[in-house]
C-alpha cells in the first residue's frame, strides 16, 4: 500500500473515532490544491448543526449547505442543497458526502446513540422533469442516504421517502475524494475555532 493510501485509511480511521463533546458556535476548515474548499461547521445547542461549504471563494450563501434541527429527543434533516442534478458543478462530485459525513461526526458528539433521525427527501426542481428522470434521481437519493446507515420509508398518499434511524446507527463513508482532489472524510479534530478571512 502507498504511503498517500496509507495516509487516507488513517484520516478515515481518525474520522470515524468517537469524538468529543461538541463545544457551541463556529469552527472552520480550509484546504487548497487545484481549487480551494472551505468549510463551516456550525453548531447551535437545541436548534441546528449547520455545514456549509464554499468552493473557490468564501463568504456570502455557501456553495453547498447541509442543515440538521436538533429537537431534544429527535434530529430532523432540514435541507441539503447545492449539489443536486439543477448544480452540475457539485453533483455526484462528493460534496454531499463530505458535508453528511462532518454532521455525522458532530451529531455522534453532541447527541445520544438513541436520538432519532428523521427527515422527508424530496426535491421541489425535479417535478417538472420527465418521470424516468425524476425516478432516477429519487433513487440515488435513497442509495446515497442508505450509505450512512439510514433506512428510507415511503409513506403516505401521494406516497413521501422519509428518513428513520438512529444517531447510534450513523456512520461516516470514508473513501472517495471531492471534486478528484480532497478526501471526502475529515475529521472534526482538523476543524479550528479561529476564523479565516473572508468569512
Amino acid at each position: 500500500m502507498s504511503t498517500e493510501s496509507l495516509a487516507f485509511v488513517a484520516e478515515a480511521a481518525r474520522a470515524s473515532a468517537p469524538s468529543a463533546k461538541l463545544a457551541p458556535g463556529p469552527r472552520y476548515w480550509q484546504a487548497q490544491a487545484k481549487d480551494r474548499l472551505c468549510v463551516r461547521l456550525q453548531f447551535v445547542p437545541a436548534s441546528k448543526i449547520e455545514v456549509g461549504i464554499w468552493w473557490n471563494r468564501v463568504g456570502g450563501r455557501p456553495d453547498v449547505q447541509l442543515v440538521f434541527g436538533l429537537y431534544g429527543n429527535s434530529v430532523e434533516l432540514g435541507s441539503l442543497m447545492g449539489n443536486g442534478f439543477d448544480a452540475p458543478q457539485f453533483h455526484r462530485l462528493g460534496f454531499g458526502t463530505f458535508a453528511v459525513n462532518i454532521a455525522v461526526q458532530a451529531l455522534k458528539a453532541c447527541c445520544a446513540p438513541s436520538v432519532l433521525v428523521e427527515g422527508v427527501l424530496s426535491n421541489t426542481a425535479e417535478a417538472e422533469l420527465a418521470t424516468q428522470e425524476r425516478l432516477r434521481l429519487e433513487a440515488n437519493r435513497r442509495a446515497f442516504w442508505r450509505r450512512f446507515g439510514l433506512d428510507v420509508v415511503s409513506r403516505g398518499d401521494p406516497p413521501l421517502d422519509y428518513l428513520v434511524g438512529r444517531v447510534g446507527r450513523l456512520h461516516i463513508v470514508p473513501t472517495g475524494m471531492v471534486a478528484g482532489q480532497f478526501p471526502r472524510c475529515i475529521s472534526l479534530m482538523d476543524f479550528v475555532r479561529e476564523r479565516p478571512t473572508g468569512f
